[in-house]
């Protein structure tokens, strides 16, 4: 997705839970008895502000300031973020599956950004690559940080996707290799073959034995 089309169906959003938010706060005032000028008063703003937000119609609001109001009429403002759009593929990721591709020869066929198959779920691998009745599912890692919950990640994909053959690529950078070197038992549990043999295999038109963890 562009960087545009991601700003607009963000501030799309963004609009939308304004409105469901100021509608709960009308709601659970009007329930609790409360008028607009006890709640203005109780967060320190104008009648006209409260009102404002309620309908939801003011283009921005500080978290802070919609927490605090929603707690004035009884509720608690939570936020989450989930999965939704495939994330803007980066330079360094680009070039990661550039040279994993140069290193896998061309006997496979490759599928970019591939999406889980479940209605409404948004998640993707950033690749599937096929041959024969092969196929595995490639994800693309530029920087390592929380491997084991980087690699849970990958695996609940996988196992939605019902994918062969799971292989991490990463990025060979001294900083990763660190981490990987600090992980390698964690890395081994669910990723136990390593980057030559899992090329090797790749090379030859196989698929590895098990999922690999391959630095390029």
């Amino acid at each position: 997705m562009r960087r545009s089309q991601l700003i607009v169906a963000a501030a799309a959003r963004a609009a939308r839970q304004r409105a469901e938010i100021g509608a709960q706060v009308r709601s659970a005032r009007m329930a609790g008895g409360l008028s607009l000028a006890t709640v203005a008063t109780a967060v320190g703003r104008s009648v006209a502000w409260v009102s404002r937000a309620e309908r939801g119609i003011m283009r921005t609001i500080p978290f802070d300031e919609l927490g605090e109001l929603a707690a004035a009429v009884g509720l608690r403002l939570s936020v989450s973020a989930w999965p939704d759009a495939p994330a803007i593929r980066d330079v360094g990721q680009v070039a990661v599956i550039r040279q994993f591709r140069q290193r896998i020869g061309p006997g496979w066929s490759w599928q970019l950004e591939v999406p889980v198959p479940i209605p409404g779920d948004r998640r993707a691998v950033d690749a599937v690559i096929r041959a024969g009745d092969g196929s595995a599912a490639i994800v693309a890692v530029t920087q390592v940080h929380d491997l084991q919950a980087q690699l849970r990640a990958i695996r609940l994909k996988a196992r939605d996707m019902r994918i062969e053959r799971v292989i991490v690529v990463v990025r060979a950078s001294d900083r990763n290799r660190r981490m990987l070197r600090g992980a390698a038992d964690i890395a081994a549990l669910g990723f136990p073959v390593g980057t030559r043999a899992a090329l090797q295999a790749l090379a030859g038109g196989r698929l590895p034995d098990g999922d690999a963890l391959v630095l390029v």
